[in-house]
C-alpha cells in the first residue's frame, strides 16, 4: 500500500529528500533567484550606463546558463543510470497506485495557503503526467522545457549586449525572460515531491519484501 500524505510528510521530516533529487531541486529553484537578481542588474546597467553594472549583468547571464546546464547534465546522467537499472518501470508502478485526491488533501495544510495553491496544482499535474507517460518521459519533457529556457536566456543576453529596446524599460525580452524563469521553480523544483514519493515508497517496499 503506498504511503498516505501524512506518512509522506513524516518521511520527509525524518529522512529529507533523497540527496540526488534535492540537488536538482535546488539548482532549478536557483534559476528563479538568478533571474530576480538579473532583472535588477539589467535595470542598474540601464540607469547608470556604467561598465561595471554591465559586466555584473553579463556575469549573471552566464551564471544562469551554467546553472541550467548543470540541471540538464544531471537529468541526462539520471536517464542513463535508471535506464540501466530498469528503475523507471518500478517507480511508475508506485505512482499508479496513489490515491491522488487523498494525497493532495493531506498535503493541503502544508502547501495550500493561497487560493490557487501552485505547489499542489503543479504536483497534481506532475503525478497525472507521470501516470499517463511515465517518469522517464516526464524527465525528457523537463529537459525539453529547460532547453527552451536556455534558448531564451541566450537570446536575452544577445539582446542586452546589442542594447535593444533601451528606450523602454523594462524591454519585453527581459519581462519575458523573468516571468518564464521564475516559473521554473514552480514546475521543476516541485517535481522533487513526485520523485521523492515514488523513491521512498519503492525503497520501503523493497526493504519490507
Amino acid at each position: 500500500m503506498p504511503p498516505t500524505g501524512t506518512q509522506f510528510m513524516q518521511g520527509i521530516a525524518e529522512r529529507g529528500i533523497p540527496d540526488q533529487w534535492q540537488r536538482l531541486g535546488w539548482v532549478l529553484a536557483y534559476d528563479g533567484a538568478i533571474s530576480t537578481h538579473l532583472v535588477r542588474a539589467v535595470q542598474e546597467a540601464h540607469e547608470s550606463g556604467s561598465a561595471e553594472a554591465r559586466d555584473a549583468a553579463l556575469r549573471l547571464f552566464d551564471e544562469k546558463q551554467d546553472n541550467l546546464a548543470e540541471a540538464r547534465q544531471f537529468i541526462a546522467s539520471k536517464l542513463g543510470e535508471y535506464d540501466a537499472s530498469e528503475r523507471w518501470a518500478k517507480l511508475d508502478a508506485v505512482i499508479r497506485e496513489v490515491d491522488m485526491d487523498q494525497l493532495v488533501d493531506e498535503l493541503r495544510p502544508h502547501f495550500g495557503f493561497h487560493p490557487f495553491p501552485i505547489v499542489l496544482e503543479s504536483f497534481k499535474f506532475n503525478i497525472n503526467y507521470i501516470r499517463e507517460h511515465g517518469f522517464r518521459t516526464f524527465y525528457t519533457m523537463t529537459d525539453d522545457y529547460l532547453t527552451e529556457i536556455e534558448k531564451m536566456t541566450r537570446e536575452g543576453r544577445a539582446a542586452f549586449e546589442a542594447r535593444e529596446g533601451e528606450q523602454h524599460f523594462p524591454p519585453f525580452w527581459l519581462f519575458k525572460l523573468d516571468l518564464n524563469s521564475i516559473e521554473v521553480p514552480t514546475h521543476c523544483d516541485i517535481c522533487r515531491l513526485a520523485i521523492t514519493y515514488a523513491e521512498r515508497a519503492l525503497e520501503d517496499a523493497e526493504q519490507a519484501g
